[in-house]
């Protein structure tokens, strides 16, 4: 495969391919262009010539070799449409791309069919949370294995995260500072650190909740539109709804349009995550910002470091999140 073919599939110029795939330059496309990019070096399998790359380099500073690296989704269900992991997943590809390494497999599989890899990488980095029998048969394949995802887990790997419950416990707190008590929950509750952060901030202020106030449900738009009406089948008493990732926010935004309020005049809105779309919204929606690419750049660099043995011990690194405000919160009129 050539660069013409990355082109062509991708459907841009082979001057934009070679400016964001071989020099790295991200402000000569945008967001959307870029996905694509990647998305086609990804299904070519498309591996630039290093050699060359090397000669036309007044800077040897590139790799003689080229390596893999095994990228798979922690859980099947919703991975391959949220956005996050998909913004993820490239940030791990773009990363590992200038360190002269390439993601050669990415799959969603059942964790029984993870034993079964298709490509000659000793190496994985899981996107998403995952349990001790998807990572027992990861071990089956790969020699070292990285997390990296919003869950702290209980795990001797290595784990690049960005805290949920952190981010979950900003997003809470910044709904109880513009005075709203009555603050419902969308999305999973079942070992999830985002769900533990909304019930322990809560508690903290001395607001009971109770199961009225949640709306346990899988990360979609879809689902976040079936949350919103479920919780008002459960109760109206409420002026806030915390939803834990910015796809369930983009769902509950269109079913309390539905229901003609407003956001954030009758309900405020926050979630997690900030992938591009929610800064076009209307209103554009306050979130917490997850360093998607810091933490792609993060997990490449510290599973390189494993590979060629730099260090032993199990890594963990938590890199902050932030409350980004926009428009979709205000102060409880109630």
């Amino acid at each position: 495969m050539t660069i013409k073919d990355v082109a062509k599939l991708a459907g841009v110029s082979v001057s934009t391919v070679s400016r964001v795939v071989n020099k790295g330059d991200d402000k000569s496309a945008s967001p959307e262009t870029r996905r694509r990019i990647w998305d086609a070096v990804s299904t070519l399998g498309y591996t630039p010539n290093l050699h060359a790359r090397q000669l036309k380099s007044s800077q040897e500073t590139l790799p003689k070799t080229t390596k893999e690296i095994a990228c798979v989704y922690g859980r099947t269900g919703d991975s391959f449409v949220n956005p996050f992991f998909s913004a993820l997943m490239h940030a791990v590809e773009k990363a590992a791309y200038e360190k002269g390494y390439f993601l050669r497999f990415s799959s969603s599989t059942a964790p029984a069919d993870y034993g079964n890899k298709q490509t000659s990488a000793n190496s994985v980095i899981i996107l998403g949370k995952t349990d001790t029998r998807t990572l027992n048969s990861l071990k089956s394949s790969y020699r070292h294995i990285l997390y990296t995802g919003l869950q702290d887990l209980p795990l001797e790997i290595d784990q690049v995260i960005s805290s949920g419950y952190q981010a979950a416990e900003k997003a809470v707190q910044y709904l109880l500072d513009l005075g709203h008590t009555k603050i419902c929950y969308i999305g999973e509750t079942t070992n999830e650190q985002r769900f533990l952060a909304y019930q322990d901030t809560m508690a903290k202020a001395g607001l009971n909740i109770s199961e009225q106030d949640t709306a346990s449900t899988d990360f979609s738009p879809g689902k976040g539109y079936e949350a919103v009406n479920q919780l008002f089948e459960q109760h109206t008493d409420f002026t806030a709804i915390f939803c834990s990732n910015d796809a369930l926010a983009i769902g509950a935004l269109k079913a309390l349009k539905d229901r003609r309020l407003k956001v954030p005049d009758d309900i405020s809105l926050i979630s997690i995550d900030d992938i591009e779309t929610v800064s076009y919204l209307s209103p554009m929606l306050t979130t917490v910002r997850i360093p998607i690419e810091e933490m792609g750049a993060m997990a490449v660099n510290i599973l390189i470091d494993r590979i060629e043995g730099r260090h032993q011990s199990p890594v963990k690194v938590n890199l902050p999140n932030t409350v980004i405000r926009r428009d979709s919160c205000g102060k409880c009129k109630i």
